[in-house]
């Protein structure tokens, strides 16, 4: 009965430590993932689940140990995954950030010539051009210049306006 519960401190401090490396890691005064002491902690807990554990006061202790380390686990591989597969970035002092792009998909000054060139075609088929409308224009070219990026992959987004059939027409083309 006493080895049981020094097998639960046990596990529960090397919860504890590991959760510790792991944070070092992604902080990035680690250079590698601790993956050894991970796989022998696996290893002590699977075992654990096997034995059968008759106090419940045990039993709960255990089954909470188990679900924080379920947990955990799942969120180191989540955020190795994401680190590999580049969501995930490491600036120059090692500490990791969620990648996000910081630049509009659409140049501020293509995005006003195209503005101006909507105006133009529309007065030039005869119908109505109204200055406040270019605001919402506007947000709607980004709106699509946004959903086109992150279909295509594509970092930037240029629109073309052309008059087909007598209406002023928008083309947006990937650069």
């Amino acid at each position: 009965m006493e080895s049981l519960k020094v097998a639960l401190d046990r596990i529960e401090a090397d919860i504890v430590e590991l959760k510790r490396q792991y944070d070092l890691f992604f902080q990035g005064n680690r250079r590698t993932e601790p993956s050894e002491e991970r796989r022998l902690l696996e290893w002590m807990v699977r075992r654990m689940g096997q034995r059968k554990i008759p106090n419940t006061s045990d039993q709960f202790r255990f089954n909470t140990l188990q679900g924080r380390y379920h947990s955990l686990a799942n969120l180191w591989t989540r955020m190795v995954r994401d680190l590999e597969e580049g969501r995930l970035v490491r600036d120059a002092s090692g500490v990791v950030r969620v990648h996000t792009r910081e630049e509009a998909p659409v140049e501020q000054e293509h995005l006003a010539s195209v503005v101006e060139q909507i105006r133009q075609a529309r007065s030039e088929c005869g119908m109505q051009t109204d200055p406040a409308d270019a605001e919402s224009l506007r947000r709607m070219l980004i709106d699509r210049a946004r959903d086109i990026a992150g279909k295509s992959g594509a970092r930037r987004v240029e629109f073309r306006v052309t008059v087909e059939n007598g209406k002023p027409k928008v083309r947006a083309g990937k650069v």
